[in-house]
């Protein structure tokens, strides 16, 4: 049997070398090069083209390439029956929270503004940001971890998640009723949700509204998640200081798009929890074993709550 990589936006031959360096892999296969597709009983997806999913007729594991699994759900000719993990690791979950509270500081002590104004000879201080009441949107591993650090770092920090957590020095909104009153008294806004059809656009009006003026937001989770014209529609009202956006619903961001040049939008190229190849590769591996023994998967993906 093999396992075929079917990576879009991605090098495949980084994973394949960590997959192929392990004594117990299978034969590894990219596409389009897949041989005889009855052989294939495990696909490793990112950003697929829909419909390939239903050209393997024995497929028994899906397994993402990082920890977003939307672009696999959003398939409508998904597999049924068929078993989806993504990729969680600790190492995930403390790039994306140095991240943050990096992206946090930036903008608190006008890192950015000061390397405008060196490219620019000019000589000009600008007042620190005090304000330290952090809202995260989506309290997952990412969002736990990510809390946690600020928290260490004498943030007060917020969480907003589906369902009530308990995470000591975090204070706890949940459901639908408590989102606006989440982000009400926030400095910083941070989106790290799972992208599902009650997140998609998240991120508009009705919630910049609710954030109080001068607020920042910073969106890891995915690009989805913004309305992007009512984020450009608050922070030219400067009701929004300022975002920084790491994902966006087209990536690589198109060259023509208003971000790129907007001067209170701070763009990354969605780099701020990138996969470790090395574990990605032993997981997936794991998993793989796991399955021809019958054994509980790891990570294994809920189809009907969409992580």
């Amino acid at each position: 049997m093999a396992i075929l990589l079917l990576l879009n936006q991605v090098d495949p031959a980084i994973l394949e070398g960590h997959l192929k360096s392990h004594p117990d892999c299978p034969d590894v296969r990219t596409y389009p090069d897949t041989g005889n597709v009855e052989e294939i009983d495990c696909v490793i997806v990112w950003k697929h083209d829909q419909g390939l999913l239903n050209e393997y007729p024995n497929l028994k594991l899906i397994a993402s390439y990082g920890a977003g699994v939307e672009n696999i759900l959003s398939d409508p000719t998904l597999p049924e029956g068929v078993p989806i993990t993504r990729f969680v690791d600790k190492s995930l979950s403390d790039q994306m929270a140095e991240f943050i509270l990096a992206a946090i500081l930036n903008h608190r002590v006008n890192l950015t503004y000061y390397r405008e104004q060196q490219a620019a000879c000019h000589w000009q201080e600008k007042p620190a940001i005090k304000g330290n009441n952090v809202t995260i949107l989506g309290l997952g591993e990412l969002g736990t971890t990510a809390a946690k650090l600020l928290h260490k770092n004498d943030y007060k920090i917020s969480g907003w998640a589906r369902s009530e957590k308990n995470i000591d020095g975090i204070t706890s909104y949940y459901g639908e009723n408590q989102l606006f009153q989440s982000v009400a008294e926030a400095d910083f806004v941070v989106c790290l949700l799972p992208l599902t059809p009650e997140t998609r656009e998240i991120l508009n009006s009705d919630l910049f509204a609710a954030m109080k003026k001068g607020s920042y937001l910073i969106n890891v989770g995915r690009g989805d998640h913004v309305n992007e014209d009512d984020l450009m529609n608050y922070l030219s009202q400067e009701h929004l200081s300022g975002a920084l956006l790491d994902v966006f619903s087209t990536e690589p961001l198109p060259r023509d798009h208003p971000f790129w040049q907007h001067p209170k939008i701070h763009v990354t190229p969605h780099i701020s929890s990138p996969t470790d190849k090395a574990k990605l590769a032993r997981q997936i591996l794991d998993n793989y074993n796991r399955l021809s023994k019958g054994e509980p998967l790891l990570h294994l993906i809920d189809r009907k709550r969409s992580y």
